[in-house]
């Protein structure tokens, strides 16, 4: 076994904010302070985390576009030599456009176009598609990752056409695809739009926090295995879907990594999973452990 001072992660996610400038209704409402992450906090994170990963997800709640010193936060990652994957919810890609396709640090972008799509009839969703479609034209000569997701939010049979339908339009006439996009769509396979452009759908998300229904303690789970989340506040967290908290494993500005995840609690979830048991209510409400 690798001793846990040594212990590399595929990814480490880090909440450099949990604001957002949308409220969707599919989004956990989370009880937590409000914050941006400082730069200084958040180079105090990497030097802690620097021999546990190559790769960071800056995304756990929130709109990380939003964040004031973004900048600082994407130098930051490229002094540290760390590949950056950013969710956004697509908003504000026309204000950050040059950042964004500056930073050598950035590897990934994902955008959940189904953050936007439930504004049926709302005029601004051809400007949000108009932005987003931009964007994508001018990162093609920087090598960037493009992965578009769009849940499954309306029902198949709908009389009127819904903002999904509008959005899977303008992609097929953007990208000059020859068969309806919906033709194709298979939910947990993504399809290539263009070279290094990505589009896949899933069925609405549903967050496993309380009052989820318990689904049982039989599973298990990457989390502590090929990832971990840390929050806003420094919390660490063992997986991205404890937006809440619900399994604080101790906190980065307070301790090495290596110690959090030797604690009795990581300890017993890793024992847990390893045994196909889960000894977290949280993660007994999961339905994304459900795929393992």
């Amino acid at each position: 076994m690798i001793p846990l001072s040594l212990k590399k992660f595929k990814k480490i996610y880090i909440e450099i904010t949990n604001r957002c400038n949308l409220a969707c209704s599919f989004c956990l409402r989370s009880n937590r302070a409000k914050a941006f992450m400082r730069p200084e906090n958040f180079r105090a994170i990497l030097g802690r985390i620097k021999d546990h990963t190559d790769h960071l997800a800056l995304h756990v709640l929130g709109e990380p576009l939003l964040h004031p010193e973004l900048d600082e936060i994407l130098a930051l990652c490229q002094e540290h030599a760390l590949k950056i994957n950013l969710t956004t919810n697509g908003t504000l890609l026309s204000q950050r456009r040059e950042l964004l396709l500056a930073s050598p640090a950035l590897r990934q972008v994902n955008i959940s176009l189904h953050s936007f799509s439930e504004q049926d009839g709302d005029p601004a969703l051809s400007g949000y598609l108009h932005g987003i479609l931009s964007f994508i034209r001018e990162a093609e000569a920087t090598g960037l990752l493009i992965s578009l997701r769009l849940w499954n939010l309306f029902p198949a049979n709908t009389t009127l056409p819904s903002p999904n339908e509008t959005i899977l339009k303008a992609l097929e006439d953007n990208f000059e695809l020859p068969e309806p996009l919906a033709d194709r769509l298979t939910p947990g396979h993504g399809i290539t739009l263009a070279s290094k452009v990505f589009l896949s759908q899933n069925p609405r998300f549903t967050w496993p926090h309380a009052p989820a229904p318990d689904l049982g303690d039989k599973g298990t789970c990457r989390g502590l295995k090929n990832h971990i989340a840390i929050l806003v506040d420094g919390t660490v967290v063992p997986c991205c879907l404890d937006a809440q908290a619900d399994i604080p494993l101790g906190n980065i500005h307070a301790q090495s990594l290596a110690e959090i995840l030797a604690g009795s609690r990581g300890e017993a979830m890793r024992t847990g999973f390893s045994q196909r048991r889960l000894t977290e209510s949280l993660c007994r409400r999961c339905t994304f452990r459900q795929s393992f």
